[in-house]
């Protein structure tokens, strides 16, 4: 891997490989043609890096690249490097970047100069990863919380983009439900498919506690099965505390004793209200779940399985 002299001053630059070698941030560029900027066609995955008494460590980085690799897959970008040689990539350049608290954004898309709709044989397949600070990226970072509200945007169907995959162009379904969640006063939306359950938030899969068992969805209910989301179901299960996965629906949301959103960026995020409703502030299990999985991610505490990868 080629590398440069030292980027500019990390307080406030991220750091950015584009296609095998290092570049300064102002510098990166992609023609104005290009496929993905047009049409979506991009797969991408948020991972965290974060300080640990052993130096920073990567949060389950070989299962984020292996979901990638499938979205890659799926929309038919042929990735230049192995799954094991990408994961030592984004190693590097996080390594390189030189912080021990970073959000780390790898992307692979269709570049090319045309506005053919199809890119098979006409674009290439173009790798980014960027490493840039995380402070900021979400509201209320030291203690957050949200208020949710049902959105009058139906998540998207499998059936039409396949929700299992972390595409550039889906999101466009979750700008439009954020948009309108903000717009009314709300910090997240909650998306229901089209049989009018329950799916996720914009950008996070959702839990709820009722009766001391802990409830989440499938990929059945067109969601994204989130690295999180798998963690949390981990943890509680070490816990000992009693889980559940089935079709969430809007009684679940109207009864259930505790609500969270679960995510790369939010960690573990307690819902304190759900449109007119004001949830508990007695939170235990949301609580408890949110504390471990600190701590796991940060290697406080052993995690279930190995999800660290250190690179110092």
């Amino acid at each position: 891997m080629q590398t440069t002299p030292p980027l500019t001053a990390l307080t406030d630059a991220t750091t950015v490989w584009l296609d095998g070698e290092l570049q300064a941030e102002a510098s990166v560029a992609v023609h104005g043609l290009t496929h993905a900027l047009h049409y979506g066609s991009s797969v991408f995955e948020g991972i965290r890096l974060y300080p640990t008494p052993r130096g920073p460590a990567i949060f389950r980085l070989q299962d984020h690249i292996a979901r990638l690799y499938r979205g890659a897959r799926t929309y038919g970008l042929e990735m230049p490097y192995g799954e094991e040689r990408f994961c030592e990539i984004v190693a590097e350049v996080a390594k390189i970047s030189r912080r021990d608290a970073a959000y780390i954004r790898p992307l692979a898309f269709f570049g090319g100069d045309t506005v053919r709709l199809a890119p098979a044989h006409v674009c290439e397949t173009r790798v980014l990863v960027a490493v840039l600070p995380f402070s900021g990226l979400i509201k209320g970072e030291e203690a957050p919380r949200c208020a949710a509200t049902v959105s009058p945007i139906m998540k998207t169907p499998s059936a039409a983009l396949p929700s299992w995959v972390k595409a550039g162009g889906h999101y466009t379904n979750s700008i439009l439900a954020l948009a309108d969640a903000l717009a009314r006063g709300f910090d997240e939306a909650i998306l229901l498919n089209d049989r009018g359950n329950v799916a996720e938030g914009s950008g996070e899969n959702i839990f709820v506690i009722s009766g001391g068992t802990l409830i989440t969805n499938d990929g059945g209910s067109d969601i994204l099965e989130g690295i999180t989301r798998g963690s949390v179901l981990e943890i509680a299960r070490e816990l000992g505390i009693p889980t559940s996965v089935r079709t969430l629906t809007r009684d679940d949301l109207a009864t259930c004793d505790e609500a969270f959103f679960t995510g790369t960026a939010a960690e573990v995020v307690p819902i304190v209200r759900i449109d007119d409703r004001i949830m508990s502030e007695e939170r235990p299990i949301t609580d408890r779940l949110r504390t471990t999985y600190s701590d796991v991610v940060r290697g406080n505490r052993p995690a279930p399985g190995n999800w660290l990868t250190y690179i110092s």
